[in-house]
């Protein structure tokens, strides 16, 4: 078939040639020509990435890391953990818009569709490089074990991301000839969050109670029974501050002005979930009689750290309606909160084990470029596809 004949397959804008050279100069603002250097850092540290993944693959655990059986868990648990929450960007800014009909903030909704789907992606890479025999990925699809939290998560990972790409579907389906693919998935999207925001709120919880099969391993600070309900409301601490962050990158790639008010009402849920989440933290501690703890090292500072920047200090950045209207304010406190979200679950994976006598871990070289290589590419797809991709929130509409 001639190259003529093919135009019924192209969107109209690409069959007229001078047309579509117009409008790709206009779809190229100076805010993306000044980053060229930017995305060309991210592909780098992407292909840097894959190349070291393959290595581990081929090399295996033993010679790729710096795992051991004193030390099974290392930096890409940690970041797995952290990257899952936040993720929640997408369940937490679609129960926002589609669930409590808010519709005010819909110009960050599709922003942190995208983090969501990348993150789940990049969730998937890690784990399958943390597995002794990756090339058995799959198999949670073929053999049952319904007593075991690592099921529930592999299944609802696997749905949740088959959801998210339902979500995003209609801005790439909009290239299609055909406009009713689109439609079809815009006309489901409600009924799809609803699905997704409860396989959310499924393994974001069992994520903690993964935890709760070593009482004696991790130190009391972190060790608790309610240990689900505080990854729960953890995500959606850092699935609102990635929503707002997420929001004010895009109106920044698209050289356009980001609204206010988006940042401060998003802030101010922000501040009372991560209010929730400290009286939640403090009740723990004075319930099981922990707060001498404290006192403990190392520890009780890597607890008094993450609860103060991570909580405390985005509280009082949050607490006044001023500052919550002010750019810096809405970077500065979902970064603090991120930055706390981070160390929590690093703090329960690794610094907050009690490892066996004589065991110690310094991560691979490999563990480093894989995982930055990983998060990289996350991070360029995600700028790429809200340029040239994702459309405003009237699209959705």
């Amino acid at each position: 078939m001639s190259i003529r004949g093919m135009q019924w397959l192209m969107p109209k804008a690409l069959q007229n040639k001078p047309a579509y050279r117009a409008q790709e100069e206009a779809f190229l603002p100076q805010s993306i020509a000044a980053k060229d250097w930017l995305l060309g850092v991210l592909a780098f540290l992407a292909l840097m990435g894959v190349t070291a993944g393959v290595g581990r693959l081929f090399m295996g655990l033993k010679d790729a890391t710096s795992l051991s059986d004193g030390v099974s868990w290392g930096i890409w648990i940690g970041f797995d953990f952290g990257l899952i929450a936040f993720a929640g960007a997408g369940f937490t800014m679609a129960a926002v818009v589609h669930i409590f009909h808010l519709e005010q903030f819909h110009k960050a909704l599709r922003p942190a569709l995208l983090v969501g789907l990348l993150g789940y992606m990049g969730v998937l890479a890690l784990l399958v490089l943390d597995l002794g025999r990756w090339d058995r990925f799959y198999h949670f699809l073929l053999y049952f074990n319904l007593h075991s939290p690592l099921f529930e998560i592999s299944w609802c990972v696997l749905l949740y991301s088959t959801v998210l790409m339902i979500e995003v579907s209609p801005d790439f389906l909009s290239f299609l000839p055909w406009k009713w693919p689109a439609r079809a998935a815009a006309a489901i999207i409600v009924p799809v969050s609803i699905i997704g925001v409860t396989l959310s709120t499924l393994h974001q919880s069992t994520l903690g109670t993964l935890y709760l099969n070593m009482p004696y391993r991790l130190h009391p600070l972190w060790y608790t029974p309610i240990l689900p309900i505080l990854f729960y409301v953890s995500s959606i601490m850092a699935g609102l501050s990635l929503g707002i962050l997420a929001y004010l990158a895009a109106c920044k790639l698209r050289g356009v002005k980001a609204e206010a008010r988006i940042g401060a009402g998003l802030g101010t849920g922000l501040m009372w979930v991560a209010v929730a989440y400290a009286v939640l933290k403090v009740a723990e501690l004075t319930w099981a009689n922990e707060w001498s703890l404290l006192g403990d090292g190392a520890y009780g500072l890597l607890w008094g750290t993450e609860m103060v920047v991570g909580v405390l200090l985005p509280i009082v950045l949050l607490s006044k309606a001023s500052w919550r209207r002010s750019v810096r304010v809405q970077i500065a406190a979902p970064l603090l909160v991120l930055s706390g979200v981070l160390m929590n679950r690093f703090d329960a994976t690794l610094f907050g084990q009690i490892l066996p006598a004589g065991a110690a871990y310094s991560p691979h070289i490999l563990e480093w470029l894989s995982t930055i290589g990983i998060l990289a590419a996350a991070a360029l797809a995600w700028m790429i596809c809200v340029r040239f991709i994702v459309r405003d929130e009237e699209h959705a509409h």
